[in-house]
């Protein structure tokens, strides 16, 4: 809701129309740019709306995807399921800390969201629990299933230490949710002509990196830095997909692989995950490398992005050249 009411904000009225959904697109009549959007509203209304550019940003059954690639294959599911949740807690370590516990098909990730409150010290702690099974009943690809604690809370019933009770953090949880660890296989371009994929509807991805939703960010900006430089048409589109298509396809794929948290899977390989000290285990510059090489593919390596330029310039805007109405 928050951008929401930004988009509101710099936009002119009537440039957002909520309950409507594209179902397809053709090219443009006699060759020339643009392309026809066909929508339908929530009444099953159908209207045809005419646009420069189609952006499909819809998500991981993307309508637009499907029309571009009307052979794709069905989302992908390697046997994951994360609940996950909010509850108030104490902060550990840093009081910042971003903490992976467990195995690598067996865990729990959490950090704190809010600085603690100063009279009871407790944060708002964000959690996900993760566990890999054989079982696919009821997974249906629905990111937005709430469930009970006690649907998953047998996984980790055992899991108190002195520093973290997981069976109580899970349990002070108000809403929980479950989401099917769901992805796409990568494809060889985002854009066809006036029309591109972004979000997840390019490249939905497993967010072992806490960059699922973050990457539609980034995408939106670089879509924006060129259509600064090349104006609301197709050469900017191309840019953009040259850009990041490549790059962010690995991405999908060392995501399956756990991502950063394959270093749980080396760990548990050498020694069953048991041990005194990690660096008898995994020394810390092997950490270190195995660590830099997923940031700088997620684009995630701190020096790099703390030299960079800002994607968009501050202040600028961008002018259209045409009459169009956004579907």
């Amino acid at each position: 809701m928050l951008l929401y009411q930004r988009v509101l904000q710099q936009l002119p009225p009537g440039s957002v129309e909520t309950g409507t959904k594209v179902t397809g697109f053709t090219p443009a009549d006699n060759g020339t740019e643009g392309v026809r959007v066909e929508v339908q509203n929530t009444a099953g209304t159908r209207a045809s709306v005419e646009a420069a550019l189609l952006i499909g940003a819809d998500g991981l059954h993307s309508a637009v995807r499907a029309q571009l690639y009307p052979q794709q294959s069905e989302p992908h599911w390697g046997g994951a399921i994360m609940w996950r949740g909010v509850a108030l807690a104490p902060p550990i370590r840093t009081g910042a800390s971003f903490v992976g516990l467990g195995r690598a098909r067996h865990r729990l990730v959490f950090y704190p969201i809010s600085a603690p409150d100063p009279a009871s010290g407790l944060a708002m702690i964000n959690w996900i629990a993760e566990i890999t099974t054989e079982q696919r009943e009821g997974l249906d690809g629905d990111w937005n299933k709430r469930v009970r604690a006690d649907k998953f809370l047998q996984h980790f019933r055992e899991w108190r230490f002195d520093w973290l009770d997981v069976p109580a953090l899970i349990e002070a949880t108000e809403s929980i949710y479950e989401y099917p660890m769901i992805d796409r296989d990568p494809i060889p371009t985002w854009v066809n002509g006036p029309v591109a994929l972004l979000g997840d509807a390019a490249h939905v991805m497993y967010p072992t990196g806490s960059n699922g939703a973050s990457q539609a960010i980034v995408d939106a900006r670089v879509l924006g830095a060129h259509l600064l430089q090349h104006g609301i048409n197709a050469r900017a589109l191309q840019a953009y997909d040259q850009q990041l298509c490549g790059p962010i396809s690995e991405v999908v794929l060392r995501n399956r692989q756990a991502g950063p948290f394959g270093l749980l899977q080396m760990v548990d390989e050498r020694c069953g995950s048991v041990f005194e000290d990690i660096n008898s285990v995994i020394p810390h510059p092997e950490m270190q490398a195995f660590m830099a090489g997923y940031k700088q593919a997620a684009g995630f390596a701190v020096e790099t992005l703390n030299q960079a330029p800002a994607t968009l310039p501050p202040g600028a805007r961008l002018a259209a050249t045409t009459s169009t109405k956004s579907a």
